[in-house]
């Protein structure tokens, strides 16, 4: 099994932004608001209706300012629902705006305790008494904001003489604002399409305003990436928004370092592109050499090419930053045994298990190493050219066996049903009983207990 599939913590891909409003001014009316969401429904597509009528008159669709208010409108329209609402709002909060719900449903998702208070046209799901994300059940149309967009640049380019560039810019931004928090919201939903979508949208506003915002290029690329695990022809646009984020300079920070580099590296990978995929995971690691992750990807890269000394090379780095991991060490040492370096890897092996003495892999393994070492010695002695050359191989075989059997016993004892560890065992009973007397009631043993396997 690939080193990082076992122990790597993936990294925290996206943080929830705190969108801090300020409630205290808009209270009342914000409470009033939402008590009379439903006229408000009505109004707002009573107003959209008007507008539709306006635009598809010859004379009042060169207005710029009918544009502007089809901005505005469309704008309103998206925030009935969740213009009031914050990540973090506590329920105490929500009831002062939304009033109570129509009912609260106690549900558990992956072992997280979740409220979910439903109202008629929104689900809040709080989780420790706090909101984490929001489900629209009824909204007045869709994408209000891509249509708020479409209808201010209709509105910029009737504005011959710019007399609304600032409005425009300015709800630009309230735009981008929104599309931020339904980013983020689609995210601890785990919609990866919407998010991809909300991904392209935040992009094409902030072309608008002159931005280049390269973070959402690295998202739309994830929203890609995490589509590609069920749809593999989106893969590829995962590849391409990941490398013009890089392009365009995508820069991390923190925990999130060197992460676009290990996206890239898997994303080649499943591709099938391995020199890609080893292009950008030595570009991470040369840029970010303290990232585990980026040194897990190549110790599996050169694992998987069986290029072993290469692997051992970046092992020991990774051993070095993490000297109690015993997968590290154990995989340390299956490496320096399979390139003929007994002593060493059964060091790695015994400093895995002082660490963790009920880790079954590396005991097993030690008994391996001195199993396959004697049968080696066996090859010689039977190549031996006199008796006396014989007897001693033979003789040293038999010590090496021996010194199998304890360990192989202890990683029987951590696995009393694994087969392999009792034929192992069965055959060096039958072999050594003569020399060792008090072996032939084990061997009868281990000879019944694989019967009932």
């Amino acid at each position: 099994m690939p080193i990082n599939n076992i122990i790597k913590n993936e990294f925290k891909i996206l943080y929830m932004k705190k969108i801090v409003f300020f409630l205290v001014a808009v209270f009342f009316f914000g409470v009033n608001c939402f008590a009379q969401s439903e006229s408000k429904f009505k109004s707002a597509k009573d107003n959209i209706d008007k507008n539709d009528i306006a635009i598809n008159n010859p004379k009042k669709n060169l207005n710029p300012s009918v544009w502007m208010d089809r901005g505005k409108i469309f704008q309103d329209a998206y925030n009935i629902n969740i213009g009031f609402l914050r990540f973090g709002m506590p329920t105490t909060e929500a009831e002062l705006f939304f009033k109570k719900p129509k009912q609260i449903v106690p549900s558990e998702e992956e072992g997280v305790q979740v409220e979910i208070y439903e109202y008629s046209q929104i689900k809040l799901f709080f989780v420790n008494g706090l909101l984490r994300n929001w489900e629209e059940t009824k909204s007045v149309v869709d994408n209000p904001l891509k249509e708020a967009v479409q209808a201010y640049q209709q509105a910029k380019k009737l504005d011959e003489k710019g007399k609304n560039a600032k409005k425009i810019d300015e709800a630009y931004k309230a735009i981008n604002r929104d599309l931020e928090n339904r980013f983020f919201n689609e995210y601890a939903l785990l919609s990866y399409t919407d998010m991809f979508n909300t991904a392209l949208d935040r992009i094409e506003v902030g072309n608008l305003l002159g931005v280049v915002d390269t973070v959402y290029y690295f998202y739309a690329g994830y929203s890609a990436n995490q589509q590609s695990k069920s749809d593999s022809t989106v893969l590829q646009t995962a590849i391409d928004y990941f490398e013009k984020a890089l392009a365009m300079g995508y820069k991390e920070v923190g925990d999130s370092e060197g992460q676009i580099y290990d996206l890239l590296y898997n994303a080649y990978t499943r591709m099938g592109n391995t020199d890609q995929a080893l292009n950008y995971v030595k570009k991470g690691f040369e840029k970010y050499p303290n990232n585990e992750i980026l040194l897990y990807d190549l110790i599996n890269f050169y694992m998987a090419r069986g290029e072993n000394h290469k692997t051992l090379d970046y092992l020991e780095q990774a051993v070095a930053k993490d000297p109690k991991n015993v997968i590290l060490l154990f995989s340390q040492g299956r490496i320096l045994d399979e390139l003929g370096e007994k002593e060493k890897s059964l060091a790695a092996y015994n400093t895995a298990i002082e660490i963790n003495p009920n880790y079954f892999d590396p005991i097993y393994n030690s008994g391996v190493v001195y199993y396959n070492y004697a049968v080696k010695l066996m090859d010689e002695a039977n190549d031996a050219k006199t008796n006396d050359e014989f007897d001693r191989l033979k003789n040293l075989a038999d010590d090496e066996f021996a010194k199998a059997i304890p360990f192989l016993e202890s990683a029987l004892t951590l696995n009393p049903n694994e087969t392999n560890t009792m034929e192992i065992l069965k055959s060096l009973y039958l072999r050594l009983r003569v020399k060792f007397p008090e072996l032939e009631a084990k061997y009868n043993d281990m000879v019944q207990r694989l019967e009932k396997q």
